[in-house]
């Protein structure tokens, strides 16, 4: 037997042992609970039937949780569901990987361009529609390139996405003085 197999084994070793150490101990804890609970209804009723009744309120709750499936990975929620399979494309750089939080996008449209601030790599909020919403990229891109703009940034990236989620649902939409790259660039710097 060779020296990494040695070493894989006694790492091998010493995780199976953490393993049991963490059981042993998540066993030791639920028993110590028990026992308090016990002692709390015996010698002091009215707190420890209450304790009690939350104890099995939230073990309850955290065995359904185990055994429902997450409802945001299934039909009952397919704003997440299309979120997900977007970050998984992102994952297998089936996307562009360039584009990062807080930045300036554009695509140009058949007469004009359209501008929206990147949430992460997977969703933008812009003016669409006359409205500040949220949207997955492919939705805004809708099969166009997507250039990224060195717009100055003065703010830091979490401000940015601050700023720009404050507009959130506003409808204040001006083709002159108030469009999807005032948005962004207010959203930025400032910038009317």
């Amino acid at each position: 037997m060779g020296f990494f197999e040695e070493l894989k084994n006694c790492f091998e070793g010493i995780s199976a042992a953490n393993k049991e150490l963490v059981s042993d101990v998540k066993e030791l804890a639920a028993e110590s609970k028990r026992d308090i609970i016990s002692d709390w209804k015996r010698e002091a009723p009215v707190f420890g039937n209450p304790i009690e009744k939350v104890d099995r309120a939230i073990t309850t709750y955290r065995n359904a949780k185990e055994h429902f499936p997450d409802p945001s990975l299934g039909p009952f929620n397919p704003d997440l569901q299309l979120k997900n399979i977007m970050k998984k494309l992102v994952q297998d750089n089936k996307l562009d990987s360039k584009i990062k939080r807080a930045q300036h996008l554009k695509v140009n449209r058949f007469g004009y361009s359209h501008h929206a601030l990147s949430i992460d790599r997977c969703e933008v909020i812009h003016y669409q529609d006359f409205i500040v919403k949220t949207e997955s990229i492919e939705s805004f891109a809708k099969g166009a390139d997507i250039h990224i703009l060195d717009t100055p940034r003065l703010f830091t990236k979490d401000e940015v996405i601050a700023r720009a989620y404050s507009k959130l649902g506003e409808r204040k939409y001006n083709l002159i003085f108030n469009n999807c790259e005032h948005f962004v660039r207010w959203a930025l710097n400032g910038e009317e």
